[in-house]
């Protein structure tokens, strides 16, 4: 869910400097990943493992990603060096988004005070 920044009480030169800052900020930075960091724990099929009286196997870790219906792109994260690499991507992806959100909720309040969107 979006953050919702309340902008109404902002003056139109303070949303036009936030608005200069964010889009100086959002060239896409290469390593972001749209997707899930997922750890995992499991059970195994063996009847007298460990794991079945609650000693998992794990942690395991996934990168998960929806790319569209009946396509889900999951893989598991053998090293210690891809999972950095992958909880980094997403951690990016998310706060490249929230700087989008932001700009868009200042956009749509530059808008209703009847204000131009162009430079």
């Amino acid at each position: 869910m979006a953050k919702i920044y309340r902008l109404r009480r902002t003056s139109t030169l303070a949303l036009r400097q936030r608005r200069r800052h964010l889009l100086e900020q959002l060239a896409p930075p290469p390593d972001l990943l749209r997707a899930s960091y997922v750890e995992r724990f499991t059970t195994c099929g063996k009847a007298h493992c460990a794991c079945r009286h609650g000693q998992r196997h794990g942690p395991f870790f996934y990168l998960t990603a929806n790319l569209g219906p009946g396509h889900i792109l999951k893989f598991l994260l053998k090293t210690p060096a891809q999972q950095a690499a992958a909880a980094h991507g997403v951690r990016t992806y998310q706060e490249h988004w929230e700087r989008l959100e932001e700009l868009s909720q200042i956009n749509a309040e530059l808008l209703r005070r009847g204000e131009p969107l162009g430079p």
